[in-house]
């Protein structure tokens, strides 16, 4: 049974008018991680969100649990999750972590040089049934779901697959495409893909039952095999981890509402950065770049702009992990993608498949507000889509015909090539 924490006793506030309007369309939630330069004609192939409207009342955020937790915290907001969230949350660092090291790390997951190709040449199983011409009459969830089965047949530890797809009471078909997209993502460095075709909580709920956020600590378990900075990580995810699974057996404890209450905690502004502390930072121990944010003995209490707001920045400290902060204008992408070239009768289209935590959902809790009655509730939206786009060559080539027509306008303005402009004269 999900059980709910109430780490605070103020009552939940709705959604400000001034929040802007939900995302309409799955072309418009596409473009919040996507510029229109890289897809095609503006073309979506498929997505999980082709049903999407205004009433669905999903907003876009480039990391859906660390975004939609820091929002519904600071706005007085109900927050409901599910272990699948955290897990692809978990799953989304690990990708940027593996990318980032993949020479360091390629011999715990492959034994081949270089890239290797795989292909689904099979499509009956994974016929969608609906839609016109190849590229439509497929699922790609499930192609994404078999190419899972195919990277465990082509890498040193088969079980890593099993392992890396929810299998809790609350997972869904959408969840596991997720994951299978972005354990392709994950290993992109070493295979290549195809397809031959013919502020405070009001409430926290935990979906699902206890023993799924039990197994969900187990699964976590296992970052540990993948390399030093991932120990380190795993040390800051443990704690968190074991602490969902005591919001089960003790919700009305102090320790545990204190627990959610120390979520997320912002700092500095002003004319400065602002910095983002809280167990949520275990979930953004690597930037998009693939650096580590984490330091060994830091603590902000000691920087002097962290001192010059106010008073000194708590340092949080779980059992023996210590927690970062980060700037909150560097949180990592809770997605990932991964290009996939399709074969067509020898017609080459190729195409990219996005997934991970991409929105928050936000519904009504029935329950009495802080004013008048409405939106109060942020749950994480999970999805992915695969849309076509351009090669390398002619994304370069598109660019430089950019570059000229900039050139050409500055230089009918000002007489002077814009490639001059900062050139140093002597």
């Amino acid at each position: 049974m999900p059980v709910t924490i109430k780490p605070a006793p103020n009552k939940a506030n709705k959604l400000p008018p001034t929040n802007p309007n939900p995302i309409s369309n799955a072309r418009d939630l596409l473009r919040t991680f996507v510029p229109d330069t890289e897809i095609r004609n503006d073309h979506i192939i498929q997505s999980t969100f082709a049903d999407l409207t205004p009433s669905s009342n999903i907003y876009p955020q480039n990391n859906g649990f660390v975004d939609s937790a820091v929002t519904a915290y600071n706005q007085h907001h109900h927050l409901t999750l599910r272990p699948d969230d955290i897990w692809l949350a978990i799953l989304a660092q690990l990708n940027i972590y593996i990318n980032a090291h993949s020479k360091a790390l390629r011999s715990i997951f492959v034994s081949h040089s270089g890239k290797k190709e795989l292909a689904i040449w099979e499509l009956s199983d994974i016929k969608s049934g609906s839609g016109s011409g190849a590229k439509f009459g497929v699922d790609w969830g499930k192609f994404a779901f078999k190419m899972g089965k195919v990277l465990a047949e082509n890498i040193k530890d088969a079980s890593l697959r099993e392992w890396m797809l929810p299998c809790f009471s609350t997972t869904t078909k959408v969840d596991q495409a997720a994951a299978s997209i972005m354990m392709m993502a994950a290993l992109q460095k070493y295979f290549s893909y195809g397809c031959e075709l013919t502020c405070g909580l009001p409430s926290v709920t935990l979906l699902g039952k206890r023993g799924d956020w039990e197994k969900l600590a187990e699964k976590a378990e296992r970052l540990v095999t993948f390399g030093k900075e991932a120990r380190v990580w795993y040390g800051l995810l443990e704690p968190v981890l074991k602490r969902f699974v005591r919001s089960f057996d003790e919700p009305e404890a102090e320790e545990t509402k204190d627990f959610w209450q120390k979520i997320a905690h912002y700092s500095g502004g002003g004319s400065g950065p602002k910095y983002l502390s809280g167990w949520i930072t275990a979930f953004c121990f690597w930037g998009s770049d693939g650096k580590s944010f984490f330091r060994a003995g830091y603590n902000p209490a000691k920087e002097p702009e962290m001192r010059s707001t106010g008073p000194p920045t708590p340092m949080l400290q779980l059992d023996d992990a210590r927690y970062h902060r980060i700037d909150s204008d560097m949180i990592p992408p809770g997605w990932a993608s991964v290009p996939v070239k399709l074969n067509d009768s020898g017609v080459i289209t190729e195409c990219v498949m996005i997934a991970g935590l991409v929105g928050a959902k936000y519904s009504s809790s029935e329950q009495e507000l802080n004013g008048e009655a409405g939106l109060d509730t942020i749950s994480i939206e999970s999805g992915w889509w695969m849309y076509e786009t351009y090669t390398e060559e002619e994304l370069k080539a598109a660019e430089a015909e950019r570059n000229r027509e900039t050139n050409k306008m500055f230089k009918e303005k000002y007489g002077i090539d814009s490639f001059a402009v900062g050139m140093d004269w002597e």
